[in-house]
């Protein structure tokens, strides 16, 4: 019966895609936790270079600059040039079919092209968002757990939407800079900020 059991279990673990090598981090937000469950084989390159910025302590004080509800929620913007030259581009993960369609939660890295990679990542927030997953870069490297969905995302400010010239969120030409924190805090006080992330 136990190794019913255990066969039933490795089935399962199989046909869902689990792995023995996730990671789980921990970011604390203006809004509560996000557990994020980190899968390397989904996206080799893109799952180093995330723990790599984790580690380093990238993601304290951040803000989501682009949030547009019901599609993406985007973060990771350095906090100077001088943070923005410390990572270089890192090469595209191969796309894997089954998780072209990204799902709700998803979490992977935006670029402006072909390996083009660096720290900028978003938060998938619909269930279908067909253009996304589409580019070559834009591969999962794991995804924001359900729970944390519900009770910590779906309450991010989504008031200022896109980026100029879309939207009127933040202009993204000033949030590098000595005069970065101050732009933000006088032109757009309600946005969320992640305020540390680490290993579980």
């Amino acid at each position: 019966m136990k190794l019913q059991l255990v066969g039933m279990a490795l089935a399962t673990a199989a046909a869902t895609g689990s792995a023995a090598g996730q990671v789980n981090v921990v970011c604390q937000t203006t809004k509560g936790a996000i557990d994020i469950v980190i899968r390397p084989e989904w996206s080799p390159k893109g799952a180093e270079r995330f723990l790599q910025l984790v580690d380093a302590g990238h993601f304290n004080r951040v803000p989501f600059f682009r949030c547009l509800d019901g599609v993406l929620c985007q973060f990771g913007f350095p906090q100077s040039k001088a943070a923005a030259k410390k990572w270089s581009a890192i090469a595209d993960d191969l796309k894997q079919p089954a998780l072209r369609q990204f799902k709700r939660g998803y979490i992977s890295f935006a670029g402006a092209g072909t390996n083009s990679r660096t720290e900028h990542l978003f938060i998938t927030l619909g269930e279908k968002v067909e253009h996304l997953g589409t580019q070559p870069w834009e591969t999962p490297i794991g995804y924001v757990t359900p729970v944390s969905m519900q009770q910590t995302v779906s309450r991010f400010n989504m008031s200022y939407g896109d980026i100029p010239p879309w939207g009127k969120g933040p202009d993204v030409q000033k949030l590098q800079g000595p005069g970065a924190a101050d732009y933000l805090q006088q032109n757009y006080p309600a946005l969320d900020y992640i305020q540390s992330c680490k290993r579980r």
